[in-house]
């Protein structure tokens, strides 16, 4: 069975607040689980998830665009086997393999290298994912300044044609 976190727990593991949780859960549409009694337990894989969510924010991506990235972030980390739970866990081995002390070491050494790979390639397609959605940004935001820009300069030419009927105006009762 897989081990369930309390949301003091899912606290002091990620460094997130409860309230900014409930509201990641709300705004992003995340499944959390509740048990008999309605309240919130966190699985392994949701840490993993709010831990991934904490790293873009700090990156400086909005929660909107986060939403968008959800499905890959979900589907890179189901690359990691049976769920995330198992980088907090630590992972079950079979003890009719290992007859030293060495073999012990060697085992945990391989898988851990088995799972310092996965998390490099989780972490390049995070990379790749937060540099589009930059680059998204970064183009919303040049099409929004271009449009200011334009909106400005449709106000000044109009403040200057007002300004010039106004001083013609003005010419024409003081000739009268």
């Amino acid at each position: 069975m897989e081990t369930r976190y309390t949301v003091r727990q899912a606290v002091e593991m990620t460094g997130v607040k409860s309230y900014v949780l409930r509201y990641w859960e709300e705004e992003l549409e995340l499944q959390i689980h509740r048990n008999e009694l309605g309240h919130r337990y966190y699985t392994g894989y949701d840490i993993q998830l709010f831990l991934n969510i904490k790293e873009l924010k700090k990156r400086g991506l909005q929660l909107r665009a986060i939403k968008n990235l959800i499905p890959q972030i979900t589907a890179s980390m189901t690359g990691f086997g049976e769920s995330a739970s198992t980088l907090l866990e630590g992972e079950v081995i079979d003890h009719a393999e290992v007859k030293t002390d060495r073999d012990l070491k060697e085992k945990i050494s391989k898988k851990d290298e088995g799972k310092n790979d996965k998390i490099l390639e989780f972490q390049a397609i995070l990379e790749r994912l937060i540099t589009q959605e930059l680059k998204a940004q970064n183009e919303d935001e040049e099409r929004c300044r271009s449009l200011d820009y334009a909106i400005r300069r449709q106000q000044l030419a109009r403040k200057e044609a007002a300004a010039a009927a106004e001083k013609k105006s003005g010419r024409r009762h003081r000739d009268k």
